[in-house]
């Protein structure tokens, strides 16, 4: 088995800082949080809902960090980046109701360099 790059673990580890910072914001800090970006739409369940699948994709990398094997993490990164594409699908959806959120940007950044090493690793 092939072990993982220097950049895939870098890529992995800014995944999981974004991971655990956005689970923070929406599990821990929900109501401050969504005062900072004036949602319309604010409901706590549903955020926090949100900050548990980030969490537990954050420890997915750390998981992924740890195994340190291609074969290993494969599935761990292919779970992250559709959870990420997900997410700007829904974002892009509520850009075209009229409400912009910048974590759009953040999430179409981080689907491109996720993809981009993906592609790199699997060779």
């Amino acid at each position: 088995m092939a072990e993982i790059s220097k950049e895939a673990k870098i890529i992995i580890l800014i995944n999981m800082i974004v991971s655990f910072l956005f689970a923070f914001f929406f599990l821990g800090i929900p109501e401050i949080y969504a005062s900072w970006t004036n949602d319309a739409y604010f409901s706590p369940i549903c955020w926090r809902q949100l900050g548990g699948t980030l969490l537990v994709l954050g420890i997915f990398g750390i998981i992924a960090l740890i195994r340190k094997e291609w074969e290993q993490i494969r599935i761990f990164w292919e779970i992250g980046i559709a959870f990420v594409i997900l997410l700007v699908c829904i974002d892009i959806w509520v850009i075209a109701n009229g409400i912009f959120d910048y974590t759009v940007i953040v999430e179409i950044v981080l689907v491109a360099i996720n993809i981009i090493f993906y592609i790199r690793e699997r060779r």
